[in-house]
C-alpha cells in the first residue's frame, strides 16, 4: 500500500498537482532540552559533531528551515567565516570564501575553485548558486581550512557538503507553495518512500519550479525593471538496501534563466571621494543605466551512483562515480552605462563601452575509491582512497571594449589522480592521534585563439599535502585537537587575459601551511554549546587577479598569512526559546612579493587578501509558542560584518563596507499544515558585493535588496 501511494504522488507531481506542505515540531519535555547532536561525515564516517577534530558548522533540516538558506549564498547569514556572493559573469554562478581562501572568477572556465562544493559527496565542478532549492536536504555541512586527505577533489580553503534526504522505509510528503518580492511564485515538493513489500527498494522525487518578474533594479536607459527569473530543477532518486550493501543512483536536472546581471556606474570625475561617497551616475545603485541587454542560461544535468558494501564486520568499501553537464551562457554590460562626454561624444543617452558575451559547455566526470575500517581490535582507524576527475570544456567569448570588438575561444581539460589516505590510533580513550596524507597529480591543456593568436599549451602540476592531528578528551563533553595540514591549488591560465603572452604565461601552483587549535565543549547537560577555534594560514604563491588601468586582467602569485580566532555558540533556554552566536576576528596580508622572477608586478604587497573581513559576528533564536490548537513561532537573526575589499588591489571602487544585515520569519502550525511569513534584509540595505574599474570603466554589482515570501506548506510522514 506504501509503496502504490508513492506512485500515485510521483505520477501526480509530474503532472502538476501540488498538495501543500508543512514541518511539524513535536513538544518538547523538560527531559528533553539537550542541544541537537548533529551527525556529520566531515570525516567520512558517521559521527557527532562534537566529537569530530575539525572546525564544521552543521545546519539539520530544521535550521535550513528556520535560518532561510534557500541557495548556497545564505550560507554567508548564519555559518562563520564564510562568504558565499554572486560573480559579475552571469547572475547564476556563485563564488564562495572559506577563512579568505576563494576565486570570483568561477565563470570562466579556465579557473578553479578553492573552496569544494559537495552534493551527497559529490564534488561539483561549476555548480549553479540555486541548484540546492529543488533538494530535500537532511542537512549542511561547512568544513573550514584544507580538504584533501579525506576528500576527493583537493580544496584548499574548505569545503561545503550539500546531503540530501536518504529515501527510507517511511512514506514522507512534503509540499511548499507561495508567493514573494517581484511577483514570485514558486512550488517546492518532495515525496519518498518503499518501492516494494520488503521496503528494502526505495525511491524519491524532489522537484521545485519557481518564477518571478523585474523589480531588483530599474533600468533608467531601457525603461524597464531587471531582475526577472525562472528556475526549475527535479531530482529522481533510487535506494536499494541489501544486508551488507546498499545502492544509491541519483539522475537531476536544472534549468535557470534570468535577465542577467546589472552594474551601476559610478561617477569617474568623484572617485577621490571616500569611497562609500562616491556617487552613483544613476543617483543609485538600483538604477542602472546600461542600454545593452544582460542575460543568463544555465542548464545542468547529470547522474550519481554511490555503492557501500560492508566486505566484514570491520572494513567497507565505498565507490562513488559521477557524471555532470553545464551549458552556462550569459552577457554583461560591465560598464554599467557611460555618459557620451567622458568619451568626448555628443548626445546625452548612456553608452555600453565594455560589453561580454560568453557561450560555454562543460562536461566532468569523477570515480572515487574509498576503504575505511577499523583494525587491530579497534586501535587504529583508517580510510584511505584513490580518486579521478576529468573534465572538458569550451567557452566562446565576444568582447567588446571601447566599441573595440575582440573574440577568444577556450577550450580546456583536467585531469586529475590522487591517492589519500588517513589512519587514527586511538593511544586511549580520551587521546586519539591522526596522521594523513594526499598525493595528486593534475593535467591542464588549453587550446585557445585570443585576438586572433593561437595559444597550445600543456602542464603538469603535482604535491604531496601532509595532515598531522591529536585530539584530547579532557572530559565526557570537553574536546580539545590541533591540526596541521597541507593545502595545496594547481597553477593553471589567466582566463581573463586579454593578451595570448597573458594567456600563455602559466600561473604559479598555490601551497598552504594550515594550523589549528580548537575546543569542543557542552555545559549544563547539554543544553549550552561553545566551540572555539584558533587558526594561522601561511601562503606560498597565492594566485591573485588584477585589473591593469587600461583594462588588462593578469594574474600573479604572492604570499600571504591569515591568522584568526572563531567562536560558535548555543543555548536552549528553555523548550520554547534557543540561541545561537557565532563570530570572527581575523588579519591578513600579502606578506611577499615574486616580482623579482618576473611573476609578479609586486604592486599587491602589504595589501589585505580579497574577501577577507577583520571580524564578523551573527546571533539569532526563535520562540515557540502555544496558540490554540496550533503552534506559534517567531525567529529573526542578525548579520555584522566588518568591511572588506573584493578585489586584491584593495581599490577604493571594490572597497565593501561594513554592513549589519537582519532576516526574520513566523509561522503557524496546525496539524499538517504550517503558514510562515519570511523576510531578508528587513532594513533594505543597498550595498554592493564587488566593483572594479579602469578608465571610465566603474561599475559596482548590487547585494540583493529585502526580500519576502509568504508561504503555505503540507507534511506527511
Amino acid at each position: 500500500m506504501k509503496q502504490s501511494r508513492l506512485s500515485l504522488f510521483i505520477t501526480a507531481s509530474l503532472l502538476g498537482v501540488s498538495p501543500q506542505m508543512t514541518m511539524a515540531t513535536p513538544q518538547q519535555s523538560e527531559d528533553d532540552l539537550a542541544i541537537e547532536n548533529i551527525t556529520v561525515t566531515a570525516q567520512r564516517k558517521a559521527q557527532s559533531i562534537q566529537i569530530a577534530p575539525v572546525s564544521v558548522t552543521a545546519l539539520s533540516a530544521r535550521d535550513i528551515d528556520r535560518m532561510q538558506i534557500d541557495n548556497a549564498k545564505d550560507l554567508s547569514q548564519v555559518a562563520p567565516n564564510v562568504s558565499i556572493q554572486p560573480v559579475t559573469g552571469g547572475s547564476a554562478s556563485i563564488a564562495p570564501y572559506v577563512r579568505g581562501g576563494g576565486v570570483r572568477d568561477t565563470a570562466v572556465i579556465t579557473s578553479e575553485a578553492e573552496v569544494g562544493i559537495y552534493i551527497d559527496d559529490v564534488y561539483q565542478p561549476r555548480s549553479a548558486a540555486s541548484f540546492i532549492e529543488m533538494l530535500d536536504l537532511e542537512r549542511i555541512e561547512v568544513l573550514r581550512g584544507p580538504q584533501g586527505t579525506l576528500y576527493g577533489r583537493n580544496s584548499s580553503a574548505g569545503a561545503v557538503k550539500f546531503v540530501s534526504r536518504t529515501p527510507d522505509e517511511l512514506f514522507r510528503l512534503k509540499n511548499e507553495a507561495g508567493v514573494g518580492s517581484w511577483n514570485e511564485i514558486y512550488n517546492k515538493l518532495s515525496v519518498s518512500g518503499p518501492l516494494n513489500d520488503s521496503g528494502k527498494l526505495r525511491g524519491g522525487i524532489s522537484a521545485m519550479y519557481r518564477d518571478r518578474d523585474g523589480g531588483r533594479q530599474y533600468n533608467q536607459t531601457l525603461e524597464r525593471e531587471v531582475g526577472e527569473e525562472r528556475y526549475a530543477g527535479f531530482q529522481g532518486d533510487l535506494y536499494y538496501v541489501a544486508d551488507d550493501y546498499d545502492i544509491r543512483f541519483k539522475a537531476y536536472y536544472t534549468d535557470y534563466d534570468s535577465d542577467g546581471l546589472y552594474g551601476s556606474a559610478l561617477e569617474p570625475a568623484q572617485l577621490d571621494k571616500p569611497y562609500t561617497e562616491i556617487p552613483f551616475v544613476s543617483g543609485s545603485i538600483d538604477t542602472v543605466l546600461s542600454p545593452e541587454e544582460s542575460y543568463t542560461s544555465d542548464k545542468q544535468y547529470g547522474a550519481n551512483l554511490k555503492i557501500t558494501a560492508e566486505l566484514n564486520h570491520s572494513m567497507e568499501l565505498v565507490t562513488i562515480t559521477a557524471w555532470n553537464d553545464l551549458q552556462d551562457d550569459w552577457a554583461v554590460g560591465f560598464s554599467g552605462g557611460v555618459q557620451p562626454a567622458l568619451l568626448g561624444l555628443p548626445g546625452d543617452e548612456p553608452l555600453e563601452v565594455f560589453y561580454r558575451e560568453s557561450t560555454s559547455e562543460q562536461d566532468s566526470f569523477t570515480q572515487e575509491i574509498q576503504l575505511l575500517g577499523d583494525t587491530l581490535n579497534g586501535a587504529l582507524s583508517y580510510i584511505g582512497g584513490l580518486y579521478y576527475f576529468t573534465e572538458s570544456g569550451s567557452q566562446y567569448i565576444d568582447n567588446m571594449m571601447f566599441f573595440a570588438p575582440d573574440y577568444t575561444e577556450f577550450n580546456i581539460s583536467t585531469d586529475s589522480y590522487a591517492g589519500f589516505g588517513q589512519v587514527t590510533w586511538h593511544v586511549s580513550d580520551q587521546v586519539d592521534i591522526t596522521i594523513g596524507g594526499r598525493y595528486t597529480k593534475d593535467n591542464k591543456e588549453i587550446d585557445a585563439l585570443v585576438s586572433g593568436e593561437a595559444v597550445l599549451r600543456d602542464v603538469d602540476f603535482s604535491r604531496f599535502t601532509p595532515k598531522l592531528g591529536i585530539d584530547y578528551k579532557i572530559a565526557d563533553n570537553i574536546l580539545m585537537f590541533a591540526i596541521f595540514t597541507g593545502g595545496f591549488k594547481a597553477g593553471g591560465y589567466n582566463g581573463l587575459a586579454s593578451t595570448a603572452e597573458a594567456l600563455d604565461t602559466v600561473v604559479q601552483m598555490q601551497l598552504m601551511d594550515a594550523y589549528e587549535l580548537g575546543i569542543k565543549s557542552d555545559w549544563m547537560k547539554g543544553r549550552l554549546r561553545a566551540n572555539l577555534a584558533a587558526f594561522f594560514n601561511d601562503y606560498e604563491k597565492l594566485q591573485q587577479g588584477v585589473v591593469t588601468d587600461d583594462g588588462i586582467f593578469i594574474a600573479e602569485n604572492y604570499d600571504a598569512e591569515h591568522k584568526g580566532i572563531e567562536a560558535e555558540l548555543q543555548f536552549r533556554v528553555t523548550s520554547e526559546f534557543s540561541l545561537w552566536a557565532n563570530g570572527v576576528y581575523q588579519s591578513n596580508e600579502y606578506t611577499n612579493t615574486y616580482a623579482s622572477e618576473g611573476q609578479s608586478s609586486g604592486t599587491l604587497l602589504g595589501n589585505s587578501m580579497t574577501g577577507a573581513f577583520d571580524y564578523q559576528y551573527a546571533a539569532g533564536g526563535d520562540y515557540t509558542v502555544n496558540i490554540g490548537d496550533g503552534v506559534f513561532t517567531l525567529g529573526a537573526n542578525v548579520n555584522r560584518r566588518g568591511d572588506y575589499y573584493s578585489t586584491a588591489d584593495n581599490a577604493k571602487i571594490g572597497h565593501v563596507p561594513d554592513m549589519t544585515l537582519y532576516d526574520a520569519y513566523m509561522s503557524y502550525q496546525l496539524d499538517r499544515w504550517t503558514v510562515k511569513l519570511a523576510g531578508k534584509n528587513l532594513t533594505d540595505e543597498k550595498y554592493w558585493f564587488t566593483g572594479f574599474g579602469f578608465s571610465v570603466v566603474q561599475p559596482r554589482f548590487m547585494a540583493d535588496p529585502k526580500m519576502w515570501r509568504l508561504s503555505v506548506a503540507y507534511l506527511i510522514e
